[in-house]
């Protein structure tokens, strides 16, 4: 879950403002949407791409996502392979489940093909939301909610979600080493077993949580958060040349990408319905 956290480095990502990348998360989400399509997303995704290069975002982080997701790619496509209700071209049968006029036990291509397809829509936000959060610090993301009247208390629960989904795993995986050392050897042990140590595991855990949260909510009280006062922010949000350059291309690619797809446009005519 490093994946989440900040990085600091000098990149041209790094020194956009984080509404630029807000809005590119945005059109994301806008392409997601209105743009099914394989080419068109394909599209999407390598222009993605491209700003994990500028950022340097290193590819080992790529692939720890692309491990996390490969369990709902596989989920996706056996779903839809089997039950996928315009699929025609059977690639094989587990035996004869006919419901209607559909056997739910033949495997089709046209299933397997819009599970990707859906896998994909999956990817155009994912690979979305690490530009922001591993390339703009916390007080900047803070600072640009602020800036667009989003109310405070909606930009503390978004920033803290943000900080702490990385706590948690590195929390468990804490906790799970400190067994280890004391003797547990998890990982020989029978799967009942094991199940039972994983849900030992989670009560520390919740008591550590809660105890940060109570910290939170101490520290938040005694900087009187939500007193009825104008705010000051330390970070600038300016934007500059480079920002206005992205943010046009981000919002020009995704309008021109949704308008094709609008128009009829399909690399894959035997999906459309």
């Amino acid at each position: 879950m490093a994946t989440l956290e900040y990085v600091r480095k000098d990149t041209p990502i790094h020194r956009l403002q984080a509404i630029t990348k807000i809005i590119l998360i945005v059109a994301s989400f806008a392409v997601c949407f209105f743009a099914l399509d394989f080419v068109l997303l394909g599209i999407w995704i390598a222009f993605l791409l491209v700003w994990w290069v500028l950022g340097k975002i290193e590819i080992k982080r790529l692939a720890i996502i692309m491990k996390v997701l490969l369990g709902t790619y596989l989920f996706l496509i056996i779903l839809q392979g089997f039950t996928y209700r315009y699929g025609n071209t059977e690639l094989f049968r587990l035996g004869v489940l006919m419901i209607g006029q559909r056997n739910y036990l033949a495997y089709t291509l046209e299933g397997w093909l819009f599970g990707t397809l859906v896998f994909m829509r999956v990817l155009t936000v994912i690979f979305a939301l690490p530009i922001l959060t591993m390339t703009t610090p916390m007080t900047k993301i803070a600072a640009t909610l602020g800036k667009l009247k989003v109310p405070y208390q909606f930009a503390l629960i978004f920033v803290t979600g943000i900080r702490f989904v990385p706590l948690v795993f590195l929390s468990w995986s804490s906790i799970i080493q400190a067994q280890k050392l004391r003797g547990r050897d998890i990982e020989k042990l029978p799967l009942h077993k094991k199940a039972r140590v994983y849900t030992s595991v989670v009560t520390p855990l919740l008591l550590y949580l809660l105890r940060l949260a109570t910290t939170l909510q101490i520290a938040l009280e005694c900087r009187a958060f939500g007193a009825p006062t104008a705010r000051t922010y330390l970070e600038e949000t300016k934007l500059r040349a480079g920002d206005y350059i992205l943010i046009i291309a981000s919002i020009g690619l995704a309008t021109a990408l949704v308008t094709l797809k609008e128009l009829g446009y399909s690399s894959l005519p035997l999906l459309v319905r």
